[in-house]
């Protein structure tokens, strides 16, 4: 087990999303080699994280049961680290309001971030990025893998970020941006390379569940 990088990092779960390719289902719930898809995450953020919040806008106290389950923490410490979209931002505005939610209601001046249908994280994830930042003072730090195109794919709703670029990502979604990538590459941000492409592979339809469970 790789310990936490960081007293001052914090883990989000984000799983607020609408389950479209799903047929509607809430995508971390749905389950893959028998535990729900946001449990694989969870347990792999646990212990490289100070702590975990969850971004969820259904289900929530389904997801402060898995929360409970995988840190440990009283049930009533699981159900105050779930949080749907802030009510000032825009309903069903993807995965960026999820962000500025989880920013606004971070301690600690870094988190982490990732989507609840990366099962396979890489136990080193948070230290890598980390440790990027530190040498380059990027603000966000992204996981890239290799693809069949020339430049390298950037894994852009997984990353670890600096709490300060809070104000000038609500400014940029009040204005209307609402593409994760199109945030990052607006700040100061750099990007690891992992080796393994499967492990930031997205379960996010019911065909790829099944080819992969």
């Amino acid at each position: 087990m790789v310990e936490a990088v960081s007293t001052g990092v914090t883990g989000w779960l984000l799983a607020g999303g609408e389950g479209r390719r799903m047929q509607g289902q809430d995508k971390g719930l749905v389950d893959y080699q028998g535990q729900p898809l946001a449990t694989w995450v969870l347990n792999s953020l646990a212990p490289q994280c100070q702590t975990l919040h969850i971004s969820a806008n259904r289900n929530l106290d389904r997801y402060a049961q898995l929360l409970h389950e995988a840190t440990g923490a009283s049930s009533a410490e699981s159900s105050q680290a779930v949080f749907p979209d802030d009510p000032d931002l825009e309903p069903r505005s993807g995965p960026l309001a999820g962000l500025i939610t989880a920013m606004r209601h971070t301690d600690t001046d870094w988190l982490m971030v990732a989507p609840c249908d990366m099962p396979h994280l890489p136990r080193d994830l948070v230290t890598r990025l980390m440790q990027q930042a530190l040498q380059t003072n990027a603000d966000i730090v992204i996981p890239c893998t290799e693809s069949s195109a020339q430049e390298p794919r950037h894994h852009w709703v997984c990353g670890l970020i600096r709490k300060r670029v809070c104000p000038d990502t609500l400014h940029q979604f009040v204005n209307g941006e609402r593409k994760v990538g199109h945030w990052v590459r607006s700040q100061s941000w750099s990007s690891v390379s992992f080796p393994d492409t499967s492990a930031f592979a997205n379960m996010n339809t019911l065909e790829t569940l099944r080819g992969r469970d």
